[in-house]
């Protein structure tokens, strides 16, 4: 059976690449007669002869040709894994998975920004996806981070709040609603309603709120198209205040005054409990409490 350590092969790679064993010895912090010996113990282990010594000419056989190749390939991807490993540990730079709700978009790419302008060598890869996308990961541990609405509590999580996410009704400029300023639950009875599809952070919260006075006629999956449909006429749509600031300032939609709402909530960095975080990561979650 074939057994060779990566210290032969370091020792093997050194000295066929530098054509000698006393610059091997030299790069490598090593005595000579070391090399010597773990390339001798290399060549036992395979059961073939992988040097050709001629005078001061050292080339590889036919066979220590071959193996030469497969320790440039397995020495290449340690280097790489170690250079990874050290960047990802390296507070200052390091590698950030990010997974954060739909929602939250309108708001964390300027925290991200702020985030990478302080530590410029840091690197991240941002997945914006809804509420069960984010369960999975969060179960699977996929990622570092997630930012997202209310956590679940079936779930052995450590979470920090560190922003209110206020839910409001939104409403068309010219709905009739928007002229009473005492709205209350029983006054949407006969509107049409666009929330959240089933299961999300906003449609959760609005039920255990208001209760099934709520029978939501249209579901749409995504805040960008409740507020279009709003916009048009359709309805009366519930999302984060945050994803609505331009539009509101903008008076193509407007908060309509209800019993019950604004909603306050909050954001949440969350992350498994079993997940040591990188020091990046503790950085960057120390970074948006701060910053919110």
């Amino acid at each position: 059976m074939i057994n060779y350590t990566l210290k032969q092969m370091y020792s093997y790679e050194a000295v066929i690449r530098l054509k000698s064993f006393t610059k091997a010895s030299q790069e490598l912090h090593i005595t000579q007669p070391a090399v010597y010996m773990q390339v001798k113990q290399l060549q036992e282990s395979l059961g073939s002869e992988l040097i050709s010594i001629q005078g001061k000419s050292i080339k590889p056989t036919f066979i220590g040709q071959k193996f030469y190749q497969t320790s440039l390939d397995i020495i290449e991807k340690l280097e790489q894994s170690k250079a990874d490993i050290e960047q990802t540990l390296d507070p200052e730079a390091g590698h950030l998975q990010i997974a954060v709700a739909t929602t939250t978009n309108s708001f964390v790419s300027h925290i991200l920004a702020k985030f990478k302008k302080k530590y410029p060598r840091m690197s991240f890869y941002l997945d914006v996806t809804n509420r069960e996308s984010l369960l999975k990961k969060l179960n699977n541990s996929e990622v570092d981070l997630i930012i997202m609405g209310e956590p679940p509590t079936d779930m052995p999580l450590i979470t920090q709040p560190f922003m209110e996410n206020p839910l409001i009704a939104i409403a068309h400029p010219e709905h009739p609603l928007l002229n009473n300023q005492n709205n209350t639950i029983n006054d949407l009875t006969h509107e049409t309603l666009i929330t959240r599809e089933q299961g999300s952070g906003t449609r959760i919260t609005i039920e255990r709120i208001i209760g099934n006075q709520l029978n939501s006629d249209i579901e749409i999956n995504s805040n960008e198209a409740i507020i279009q449909a709003v916009q048009a006429g359709l309805g009366i749509g519930f999302v984060s205040k945050h994803t609505v600031k331009l539009e509101l300032e903008n008076h193509v939609i407007k908060q309509l005054d209800i019993d019950k709402f604004p909603i306050t909530r909050h954001w949440y960095v969350v992350h498994h409990s079993k997940n040591k975080l990188s020091p990046i990561a503790e950085r960057f979650k120390a970074f948006i409490v701060e910053n919110s």
